[in-house]
């Protein structure tokens, strides 16, 4: 694998034999180009930083522990499957178990209840993490129904904290703030109040990272990037042709997801710091995508829903968030 870091003002490109294994970063501004040398070893009293823990090279990284927070049974896998497959130490939550709750959704994807094609995409992901080395017992799910987190933010936030809480992470990765899908919103909403939640009892939260993944114009083709306007570094991984096999695989056992799934690309993955978000006002300033593909929710109804939840959460400071 390669990983390219670069902003949204800057073309950032690699060396053909910078690997994920040796990484040589090579960054390109109107003026000049900035050559970096490769990682060096770090010696074992030094204190590595959350971005090399989680891209750096695997005789850079230390014990961690990785959680990946994420709406629906495979957005991970979509997100950062190659990333994933590179981690030890990793727990998934998914917030929903990707079955709307409506009999005719069901019925039309060939189950005879909810309940059955929901089950249907646990174990798809189940065999599909299996491959990036993840057991069963580390993929969890809160069993909302696909579309409903919005209406949950509050007691989402307070089930994440728990979750953070026990599985004690040094790093999560979620989905950013973008208005693509309401239940990727309500993650997020939902991951950031639970570090907060933490904060405020005097705990020590994890690092976050974003993986990008936002719905194309027909609301099923995946884009694996970020919206234009964050202004944050963005770091990208390239899969090669070993990882893309790999992932191509673990896409493959997602069978109830044929049609959204094929025409999304493989790779590369980007990631980023998240910038600070009010989730209280539309992200980013612009359209919720979920308004124009009819996913059940308008973008008043989510600020509405976020001030609610704010204001349960946070009473103190809901006033001037």
């Amino acid at each position: 694998m390669q990983v390219v870091y670069g902003t949204p003002r800057e073309d950032a490109f690699l060396l053909k034999d910078a690997t994920f294994e040796s990484l040589s970063v090579h960054m390109w501004n109107p003026d000049r180009i900035i050559h970096a040398e490769p990682f060096l070893p770090i010696s074992s009293g030094k204190i590595q930083s959350a971005h090399t823990k989680l891209f750096g090279t695997r005789w850079l990284m230390g014990p961690s522990r990785y959680s990946v927070i994420v709406a629906h049974p495979n957005d991970e896998v979509i997100a950062a499957g190659g990333l994933i497959s590179q981690l030890e130490n990793v727990t998934i939550l998914h917030v929903t178990d990707g079955a709307p709750g409506d009999q005719g959704v069901a019925e039309a994807a060939g189950f005879s209840r909810p309940s059955e094609y929901a089950r249907a995409r646990r174990e798809e992901c189940i065999s599909a993490l299996a491959l990036a080395n993840i057991p069963e017992d580390r993929i969890l799910e809160f069993g909302l129904s696909d579309h409903n987190a919005p209406h949950a933010l509050a007691d989402l936030t307070r089930r994440i904290a728990g979750f953070l809480q026990q599985s004690s992470p040094d790093i999560v990765l979620t989905h950013p703030y973008e208005g693509g899908h309401p239940d990727h919103d309500a993650t997020a909403f939902a991951t950031h109040a639970a570090l907060k939640l933490l904060e405020r009892n005097g705990l020590t939260a994890p690092v976050v990272f974003e993986m990008a993944l936002h719905p194309g114009e027909d609301g099923a083709k995946r884009v694996m990037d970020f919206l234009p306007g964050a202004g944050r570094e963005i770091t990208t991984l390239m899969l090669d042709r070993r990882a893309r096999e790999l992932k191509r695989r673990m896409i493959d056992y997602f069978d109830t997801q044929g049609e959204v799934l094929k025409n999304s690309p493989i790779g590369p993955e980007r990631f980023r710091k998240p910038p600070i978000y009010d989730f209280t006002m539309a992200p980013q300033g612009g359209e919720a995508s979920y308004e124009r593909l009819n996913l059940g929710i308008t973008a008043d109804q989510w600020q509405i829903l976020a001030r609610q939840a704010w204001t349960d959460l946070f009473p103190d400071d809901a006033a001037t968030h």
